[in-house]
């Protein structure tokens, strides 16, 4: 073998090896490429899933918000309701022309004799006269009256009553919004 046809061969070998090392590159940026596709992949399906999560979270969220919002809206309305229907009663009984005879009854029925009458300063002034016991120091309630006996106070009051109607109401109406 001359030295041509072994500058040939190592030149043929040399090729050989450089193309050994290109493939063996390719082959390796091609698996280094793969794993990091995979792990893009991997990455954006894992991100995709808390995507979905928080999302659902925040729309539940914002659901549950929204309930107990329009919840309050219709407890809200339905106070103000509440609210205007004792009103117009208390008006109503007010301005009833047997009221005045309503609280005399009260007065004869429940009054024993030394007992203090009271009334609103409104009644007192309009038909306190007219009582079968002279009204005492007008109260401060809107109308009805308080009886007081010695110790034992009786208290008539549209105050108090139409207070109790309302927290009857309010436990009726408490059990339709809020069952269970």
């Amino acid at each position: 073998m001359g030295k041509s046809e072994l500058v040939e061969k190592i030149l043929a070998d040399a090729r050989t090896r450089a193309a050994c090392i290109d493939a063996e590159r390719t082959r390796k940026v091609a698996e280094v490429e793969a794993r990091a596709e995979a792990e893009r992949n991997a990455l954006a399906a894992e991100n995709a899933e808390r995507i979905r999560r928080e999302t659902e979270i925040i729309l539940e969220r914002a659901r549950s918000t929204a309930r107990l919002q329009k919840r309050s809206a219709v407890l809200t309305a339905r106070w103000q309701v509440l609210d205007r229907v004792i009103e117009a009663a208390k008006q109503r009984l007010l301005a009833d022309s047997r009221y005045a005879g309503m609280v005399a009854g009260l007065v004869k029925k429940y009054a024993k004799p030394g007992a203090v009458v009271r009334l609103s300063p409104a009644d007192t002034e309009t038909f306190g006269s007219k009582l079968p016991v002279a009204p005492g120091k007008p109260a401060s309630i809107i109308g009805g009256v308080i009886i007081v006996n010695g110790r034992e106070e009786l208290n008539f009051s549209l105050d108090d009553s139409l207070a109790l109607v309302k927290q009857e109401l309010a436990a009726e109406l408490s059990r339709v919004l809020l069952p269970g």
